[in-house]
């Protein structure tokens, strides 16, 4: 199974929500619970802007020359994304959720591949349910999911290009945790090492300013996107009663 760090949380009622933060990513295809990917600068807050601000279809591809050929075959579709940060000549915007709180792509289709984000994606086909989560809409993503009431909770921190790990990303993996065991938190302080990590100085770097602003709010947003998979990987916004 993945390396990880567990905890047990009691639900409320007789049974028990094990929460799990997940280190390392080789063998996330035998994750069966729920599981939430995490990617804070910047997929996780590009996904929930896109999805926000009304795009008609999302689909996430981990492959780059994949998803060059899906544009291909779909030109009517956007192409969207990045390695290292950077936005390739040929796409038709970046992972930029300021962008995509514009409105810039409301009522587009759209395919999104991040160097990160996106990268476990194909393969969680198994677990029960899958999620995108950050900041913006860490409360509510823990009210649904305590309301779901899982047995497991898989939390991925995907780190950068998802291969080492990224303060901004375990630092929202333990944020969640915490609100999943109904924890009182400030934030505050949270935000402040935000500003100051590794992951905050590459955005300044690239001038990504109001990405920064974006991925550094506290529940700017209700929207929970949940993976549905099926051809190809989709995202869509969670229906909330």
């Amino acid at each position: 199974m993945p390396s990880s760090k567990k905890f047990i949380l009691e639900s409320g009622r007789a049974s028990q929500v094990r929460i799990e933060i997940i280190e390392h990513l080789q063998a996330v295809e035998k994750l069966r619970g729920v599981a939430v990917i995490l990617d804070v600068f910047r997929a996780s807050n590009t996904i929930i802007a896109l999805l926000d601000s009304g795009v008609s279809e999302l689909v996430l591809l981990s492959d780059l020359e994949e998803a060059r050929r899906l544009k291909a075959r779909r030109p009517g579709w956007l192409l969207l994304g990045e390695r290292h940060g950077i936005t390739p000549p040929d796409f038709d915007g970046g992972n930029s959720p300021a962008e995509a709180a514009s409105g810039a792509f409301s009522g587009r289709r759209v395919i999104l591949t991040t160097s990160a984000g996106t990268q476990a994606v194909g393969r969680l086909g198994a677990a029960q349910a899958v999620f995108f989560g950050s900041f913006a809409n860490a409360h509510i993503l823990s009210q649904v999911l305590r309301g779901l009431a899982p047995q497991e909770v898989h939390l991925l921190p995907m780190g950068l290009e998802a291969l080492e790990p990224a303060l901004e990303d375990q630092l929202a993996a333990g944020y969640l945790a915490q609100l999943l065991a109904g924890c009182r938190l400030d934030f505050s302080g949270i935000r402040s090492q935000l500003l100051g990590c590794n992951g905050a100085q590459r955005l300044r770097s690239l001038e990504q300013h109001a990405d920064l602003d974006f991925c550094t709010a506290l529940d700017s947003h209700r929207v929970i996107p949940q993976v549905r998979y099926g051809e190809l990987p989709r995202v869509e916004a969670l229906a909330q009663g």
